[in-house]
């Protein structure tokens, strides 16, 4: 059963009305959307700060949907845009393998109580919920295969009760709202905690150069990775591109392997007069099958990284680079690759694709 539709506290007798229904009906996939706007529309809502516009009252879940009887049944629960608290006899959901809860007013503590009392649960997202601070499993989650933190803006800490032999996390998505390098974030933030991650979708916004921590860990599960890179160099440049390199060594198992880049600074093409490309021994990687590099804006480490990968890259098996719309000298950066890229193409798998010339400034920007 799904709610869906702009509803808040006001209409709380209609929705009453329907959970009841649901519970009566021992629905077991039970989605309850009361926002009325698609999901990218809290971001925007967020970013403005204290200029965000003034909310109704979000509609509170009844108690009674979390008694023992009536959520037995429940296999798969979605929240959006509401308030919820639990009362102090909850027991738990005791056969829900699915939660999401998408800006819902809760406390740290009903975050807990639920995940610790939700024995099965196989997915669990929590997004855009302004009040959390921390996320804490203090009970060990032997089932749990995919978690979802996307932009909860006061969040500071997860903390995830489950040893290297019994954890089943596979499948990590992380925005880092603070400036911070994704691949000292990768090496230092979360390995001890979730070794057997196999798919990992990570944004960050970096200004500094990486300092890539030496050590022996490496991902040895990790097969699908999309690092989202918003680099922003207002002045000089003190990022490198090249650093990302190193992923292939932290990740020797690796198959596909994403890198959407913004560079929000000036962009100068590589030439020769920039000096020779570095060019550093190839890490001679097995499994890596595909590479998607967007965002290219033709800079010298762009170039480096690329070639390091197309060299490096024993198995792989097609290659693409494009500009995507952002980019605002498409003709030039497309011959770079092309140049720089395609030349050292021995197997003919890189594709460098071309925005088309005739997309106006305004509409790249609107789709960055």
């Amino acid at each position: 059963m799904e709610i869906k539709f702009g509803l808040h506290s006001k209409h709380a007798d209609h929705i009453d009305g329907w959970v009841n229904f649901a519970i009566a009906s021992r629905t077991k996939e039970f989605v309850i959307n009361l926002s009325g706007r698609p999901k990218s529309t809290y971001f925007r809502e967020l970013s403005c700060g204290n200029k965000r516009i003034a909310r109704e009252e979000p509609y509170n879940l009844p108690s009674q949907l979390f008694s023992p009887n009536n959520g037995s049944y429940l296999q798969c629960l979605e929240l959006r845009t509401v308030s919820l608290q639990l009362p102090s006899d909850f027991k738990g959901f005791l056969n829900l393998k699915s939660l999401s809860l998408v800006d819902v007013r809760i406390t740290d503590e009903d975050v807990q109580s639920m995940l610790s009392k939700c024995e099965l649960l196989e997915f669990f997202e929590i997004a855009y919920c302004r009040m959390v601070t921390r996320i804490r499993m203090l009970d060990s989650l032997d089932r749990l295969k995919h978690l979802v933190v996307d932009i909860c803006p006061k969040l500071r800490e997860i903390e995830l009760n489950c040893s290297p032999t019994t954890l089943k996390l596979t499948n990590i998505s992380i925005v880092l709202l603070a400036y911070q390098s994704s691949l000292s974030y990768i090496v230092t933030g979360f390995p001890s905690s979730s070794p057997r991650v196999e798919t990992l979708t990570l944004l960050s916004y970096e200004r500094e150069k990486t300092m890539v921590p030496v050590g022996p860990f490496k991902f040895t599960y990790l097969q699908n990775l999309r690092l989202e890179l918003v680099i922003s160099d207002y002045d000089i440049r003190k990022t490198d591109v090249l650093d990302y390199a190193y992923l292939l060594k932290i990740a020797p198992f690796m198959e596909t392997l994403e890198l959407a880049m913004w560079m929000m600074g000036p962009h100068r093409p590589y030439c020769k007069d920039d000096g020779e490309l570095r060019i550093g021994l190839p890490h001679k990687h097995a499994y890596l099958k595909s590479v998607r590099i967007s965002g290219f804006f033709g800079h010298k480490d762009q170039v480096e990284l690329a070639l390091h990968i197309l060299r490096s890259s024993i198995a792989l098996e097609k290659m693409e680079i494009t500009p995507k719309l952002e980019i605002s000298n498409n003709l030039a950066l497309h011959e770079i690759a092309t140049e720089f890229v395609c030349k050292a193409d021995c197997h003919n798998i890189v594709n460098v694709v071309r925005v088309p010339s005739y997309l106006e400034p305004s509409a790249t920007a609107m789709e960055a």
